[in-house]
């Protein structure tokens, strides 16, 4: 779409072409209407006819055949993208040069617009689109009444967008349905669904002129229109989503991204509910299990995540009726990994309809950036109601792999305990859960838990079909079995194991009954060459600071450090942590007398310095511009109980309190201690 400051701009040029070459200049649109130029002669040629000789949008004007009018035409094209055309009406052959001149500085400021609108509309405020995924989330748990839950929706994205009206457009073989935000409503018409079909993705029509085209029998005071069909991928059910009328602005491509990713959660929705809805209709109960199962395949991971330093493989067996067994990988970069693994308690729709919403909570907070234990303990806070109104919960393993470190940060909400198979041992461990699962009542927040890695090593996730497995003697496949084929094949590839595993359950299963089994297996690597992790300790945070030097100050430096210390995640919870914390606060505290007295010696100046919050503990540096001396020099002192002074043990203070005490003086930069102190083991 051309802007109308364009069509403006481009209506002066025309009437100065028209006094320079004579002839008539037009602008038109990619579908040959005439958007600026136009006279009667020229409304009643048929354009696009015409433009259909402009075979492959060529970038030289060309002649375009006709018996009455000589008409010259370029195509607006670049890079992909066709603005739409430039035409001579009444054209000579010295107007191609000058024609080619016009498209280009035409197609220039076009296509500027564009890419400024684009990179402007990129900044669309992240809360509201989590807000908003939150909303759907909580919509979609509480009702089965599809246009209830559709009225919702489209309530809670009007709110966020700020917009006059919002509405969602379905049609189904039982008929024409239009869901709205508002009770008395502006008239949506079945046209304007069949021209939103027609459409490729988003359409954003900011006014009147622009919004004609796909709803003519708009009221007068619709300016503004932001709507795109549905993906439902059923031929006999269409359906699309819209917004109407922005408050006091235009609605920008960060709104459009919205809608977009808004209608996918919508199609899915509607997708499921309408197939349900058939099932029942067509087959009752006997159908429930085929849906469910479709439903729950929608929301399983559809590759195998990429990330190195892993070998990931999986196996989901859906038992006869269907449970509400998922799993789920997140990653961010190439170096975390976050897993997801769970059981949602019943069976059939409903369990499979809570599976979808738990995985998209986790996601969600995944995709934030939020350790396992606050993934699980915000789920909860969303879920639990809903939860306990279906008599429901939920079971979690959520996991994150750090590849370069070799450690996995976990919290299990209830789930059966992950194997942790140890390469080098040849043991396996058990982590076991860390909180009740999600929606139980008296679920209480669990502390992050960490494990070491190393390559060979693998991990073991799975539901509890695995172990429940029951065969026709009642008998049980059991942690003891799963054990021994870990024990016996962990040395192979994840796929190997995975599949080793799933053969004996397999022929379990053919004796027996059979719940839902999930498996998931990830096999740490050996690194190869240039990879190694390094073996410094990981950086947490930096923390600057600059402070007069003066003994006023001492107690809010001593402050600002000691708080920042509190923060190491390892400070151990007992009196161990605080006895680290007030030593750091002792040499802190000499280190910064001495250089008030001994290197400033009472004159004005500053002390700066930078804090290095680490894994295993703190790096300290401080800069003064004072005087400067030889550590060396300073005697060791000698406590004589015969003739006690006072002063002169700062230095061996804090040499016995920090594990490394440097100094060094340079002219043009100062004095620089140099401190560090490792957290106890």
């Amino acid at each position: 779409m051309i802007a109308p400051d364009k069509l403006v701009l481009f209506s002066n040029f025309a009437k100065c072409w028209q006094d320079f070459a004579q002839g008539q200049l037009l602008l038109l649109s990619p579908q040959g209407e005439v958007l600026g130029g136009a006279t009667s002669e020229s409304q009643v040629v048929n354009w696009q006819n015409l433009l259909n000789q402009l075979s492959g949008t060529p970038s030289e004007p060309i002649f375009l055949n006709t018996s009455h009018h000589n008409i010259l035409a370029v195509s607006l094209a670049r890079n992909g993208q066709n603005f739409g055309y430039l035409s001579v009406f009444d054209a000579l052959e010295r107007d191609a040069p000058l024609l080619t001149l016009s498209k280009e500085a035409l197609v220039m400021s076009l296509v500027s617009d564009h890419a400024l609108d684009s990179m402007t509309d990129e900044l669309i405020g992240a809360w509201n689109q989590l807000e908003l995924i939150f909303r759907v989330t909580q919509n979609l748990a509480v009702t089965s009444d599809l246009i209830a839950t559709l009225r919702s929706i489209i309530q809670e994205t009007q709110r966020v967008v700020e917009c006059e009206d919002g509405f969602i457009l379905l049609r189904t073989y039982q008929g024409f349905t239009c869901v709205t935000s508002q009770p008395q409503s502006i008239e949506y018409d079945e046209a304007l669904l069949n021209n939103l079909l027609k459409m490729n993705g988003v359409v954003v029509c900011n006014n009147v002129a622009l919004c004609e085209p796909i709803w003519e029998l708009a009221p007068d005071h619709v300016n503004s229109l932001l709507a795109t069909s549905l993906e439902i991928i059923d031929e006999d059910s269409q359906a699309a989503v819209g917004l109407v009328n922005k408050n006091n602005t235009n609605f920008t491509a960060g709104d459009s991204k919205l809608l977009a990713a808004l209608a996918q959660q919508v199609a899915v929705i509607i997708k499921n509910f309408l197939i349900h809805e058939k099932v029942i209709a067509e087959e009752r109960l006997s159908r429930e299990r085929e849906i469910a199962v479709e439903i729950q395949e929608s929301f399983q991971p559809s590759k195998l995540p990429e990330v190195g330093g892993v070998s990931v493989a999986v196996s989901s067996m859906p038992a006869s009726e269907v449970g509400g067994d998922f799993y789920d990988f997140i990653t961010t970069d190439d170096r975390y990994l976050t897993l997801v693994i769970g059981d949602v308690s019943g069976k059939g729709i409903p369990a499979a309809m809570l599976t979808s919403i738990t995985r998209t909570m986790l996601r969600v907070e995944a995709m934030r950036g939020e350790p396992p234990h606050k993934m699980i303990e915000q789920a909860n806070e969303v879920l639990h109601q809903d939860l306990n109104q279906a008599d429901a919960f939920v079971t979690a393993f959520v996991a994150t792999v750090d590849t370069l470190e070799g450690t996995l940060t976990y919290a299990s909400a209830g789930h059966p305990p992950t194997l942790v198979y140890r390469a080098d041992t040849q043991t396996i461990e058990q982590l076991k859960a860390t909180s009740l699962p999600i929606g139980v009542f008296g679920y209480q927040e669990s502390q992050p838990a960490t494990v070491n890695l190393n390559p060979g090593d693998t991990l073991v996730f799975y539901t509890n079909g695995v172990v429940k497995a029951q065969s026709q003697n009642n008998g049980i496949f059991g942690f003891e079995q799963l054990f021994e084929m870990v024990t016996a094949h962990a040395a192979e590839s994840a796929e190997a194991l995975q599949q080793h595993i799933q053969a004996k359950l397999h022929d379990f299963y053919r004796r027996g009954l059979r719940d839902d089994a999930t498996l998931l297996i990830v096999k740490m690597l050996p690194y190869a060459e240039g990879t190694l992790p390094h073996s410094g300790p990981t950086l947490i945070n930096t923390i600057d600071f600059l402070y007069p030097a003066d003994i006023d100050y001492l107690s809010e430096i001593s402050r600002q450090i000691s708080s920042a210390c509190r923060e190491l995640p390892h400070l151990p919870s007992d009196s161990r942590g605080d006895d680290f914390v007030y030593l750091v606060e002792l040499a802190i505290s000499e280190i910064c007398t001495n250089i008030i007295k001994h290197a400033y010696r009472g004159k004005k100046g500053e002390i700066s310095g930078q804090l290095r919050l680490l894994e295993n503990g703190i790096e300290l540096d401080f800069f003064d511009q004072g005087a400067s001396f030889d550590p060396d020099t300073v005697p060791e002192p000698k406590a004589d109980p015969n003739h006690l002074v006072e002063g002169g043990f700062g230095l061996h203070i804090i040499r016995q309190i920090m594990d490394v005490v440097s100094y060094d003086s340079q002219p043009d930069k100062g004095n620089h201690w140099h401190l560090i102190k490792y957290l106890p083991d």
